[in-house]
């Protein structure tokens, strides 16, 4: 009794360690297997993992476990070795036999191993998770343990495989669903819609784009392999895509190339993967080129595809054969699509440096375009302003005023962005001339942030030789130009961000330039501000 009289309650007390589970040798167990189930997700070798373990909780010589696929499927293995002296084959014709078992009958089997005294087995079925309204569940694999002693016919251990069991199918089943959705978002990603494009007489209307119009037309009809060339902003990309979709030849899918160096990940991406085919791989994957199968595949910076994936393509391109990663058919797969590739690279030196296949290049560039930069027709300017206005917001009716056309089409703005630099200011216009207030839809100069060019123009010499030659020797020398320029203006702009320990306006200052313009070229030329706040900081 209290003081107060009352009966006193008892008190809940909550143990400062789960002592039930450390005491419990099967928990422990239990505990292990799942530390290790959902540390091999990380790595996308849960399978793996979930074998590894058992073998260690359950002292098991060896653990196979294969996913039902048609055919044999792919096996996993963990701590395989000879057993009581029977060599590796004999062992693995024996445990491809028993998963061929439980695959056919989807039932638990165990029993004494067929080549040795002692020894036994235990081969369970692996489950999807239920499904609750439909009140079924999947089959989608088997999992198999060999002893060394008689564990396989305990009813404990028996129990215990089947609790791993039925966690590692669930598991299976959920990570065949993320590998689908995210094959599905890869191919939404990659399957270019088009939507905000410009159609292919649009973007080849003015008289600038003469020679490109007449070259495109040309090959229309044909499945001859395009590539499109021109510095970074140019509109490689939308304009294959225009091309492909005047052709007619959809659907339009999109590979990013030079994002990974792993041969396998490449491999994958393009052609594809059989269930199984590596760690984690628990689905089957369609590579883009089978989705892009009668339609075209846009190869964005083929120049970044790494030497021993270009043998691959390669392949590809002489014959339209493929094979996905791990498939083991007999004859390889097939697939008919236009390869239209775009880089803003130099080809002839990665040929020179044998970074790329010089054969692989004349595949792929049987009708080559150059994008000429903006700044060379600088008299589209207001045509393509004109289109793009319309095209993001036809209902308003934006109209650019006189002063705003002589600003877009001055000599002294570098364009260096091209096109895509030219989008944005437009954008940001706009966006100021709503917000100015008036009711009309008219873009002045005002409404521009532009930062001129008043550097002195290349000697006479330099302009004189960029007049003579083919293409592609114009085009190098441009490059050539440009990078030396360019260096140059970096140099100077650290300089100065160093001097005024980077402040970016008491740069903008020293430089004559505005500070939103001067946030634009360091954001061209990738210079980074904090190295110098840096600086700054430290003395």
């Amino acid at each position: 009794m209290t003081t107060d009289g009352r009966t006193p309650q008892p008190r809940c007390v909550i143990p400062t360690s789960v002592s039930v589970v450390d005491d419990n040798p099967l928990w422990l167990r239990v505990r292990n297997v799942v530390n290790a189930l959902v540390s091999g997700l990380r790595t996308g070798r849960f399978i793996e993992e979930a074998l590894e373990s058992l073998c260690v909780e359950l002292d098991a010589s060896s653990a196979w476990s294969t996913l039902e696929t048609k055919g044999h499927g792919p096996l996993h293995r963990s701590r395989t070795a000879s057993f009581q002296g029977v060599s590796p084959a004999v062992l693995a014709q024996h445990v491809t036999e028993v998963l061929a078992r439980v695959q056919g009958e989807q039932a638990t089997t165990a029993g004494r191993v067929p080549y040795a005294e002692v020894g036994s087995y235990v081969a369970v079925p692996l489950w999807s998770e239920p499904d609750v309204r439909a009140k079924t569940r999947e089959f989608v694999g088997a999992m198999y343990l060999e002893f060394r002693g008689d564990q396989g016919t305990q009813t404990e251990t028996l129990a215990f495989i089947e609790i791993v069991a039925a966690l590692l199918g669930g598991m299976i089943s959920q990570q065949t669903r993320i590998e689908a959705t995210s094959e599905d978002l890869l191919v939404e990603r990659a399957t270019d819609r088009h939507d905000s494009y410009l159609e292919l007489d649009q973007l080849l209307g003015p008289e600038s784009m003469r020679g490109i119009r007449e070259e495109l037309r040309a090959a229309m009809g044909s499945g001859a392999s395009i590539m499109i060339l021109g510095e970074s902003g140019t509109g490689k990309t939308q304009l294959g895509t225009a091309f492909a979709r005047a052709s007619r030849q959809e659907p339009i899918v999109r590979a990013t190339l030079g994002m990974a160096d792993d041969l396998n990940t490449i491999t994958s991406e393009l052609f594809g993967h059989e269930r199984g085919a590596f760690s984690g791989a628990v689905s089957k994957r369609k590579g883009l080129v089978e989705h892009a199968d009668g339609g075209t595949l846009i190869l964005d910076e083929v120049l970044n595809l790494p030497s021993n994936a270009q043998k691959l393509l390669l392949d590809f391109t002489q014959f339209g054969l493929y094979r996905p990663l791990g498939y083991q058919g007999r004859e390889p797969k097939t697939a008919k699509v236009r390869l239209i590739s775009v880089t803003n690279g130099d080809f002839q030196q990665a040929i020179k440096e044998r970074r790329f296949r010089q054969d692989l290049y004349y595949r792929l560039a049987t009708v080559p375009i150059v994008l000429p930069p903006l700044r060379e027709r600088r008299q589209d300017i207001p045509k393509i302003a004109t289109l793009y206005l319309h095209h993001v917001d036809s209902q308003t009716g934006w109209e650019l005023s006189p002063d705003a056309l002589d600003r877009l089409t001055s000599p002294h703005l570098p364009w260096e962005g091209n096109i895509r630099e030219l989008e944005a200011v437009l954008e940001r216009a706009r966006n100021r001339a709503r917000a100015s207030g008036g009711n009309d839809s008219i873009i002045d100069a005002r409404h521009f942030d532009l930062v001129e060019d008043t550097s002195p123009p290349p000697p006479a010499e330099s302009q004189d030789a960029l007049q003579g030659g083919d293409i592609a020797t114009r085009w190098q020398q441009i490059l050539e130009t440009r990078g030396g320029l360019e260096a140059s203006e970096r140099a100077i702009i650290e300089e100065t961000l160093a001097a005024c320990e980077g402040f970016v306006a008491r740069a903008a200052r020293v430089l004559s330039m505005s500070r939103t313009g001067l946030i634009s070229r360091m954001a061209t030329l990738e210079i980074e501000v904090d190295q110098f706040r840096r600086r700054r900081r430290q003395s």
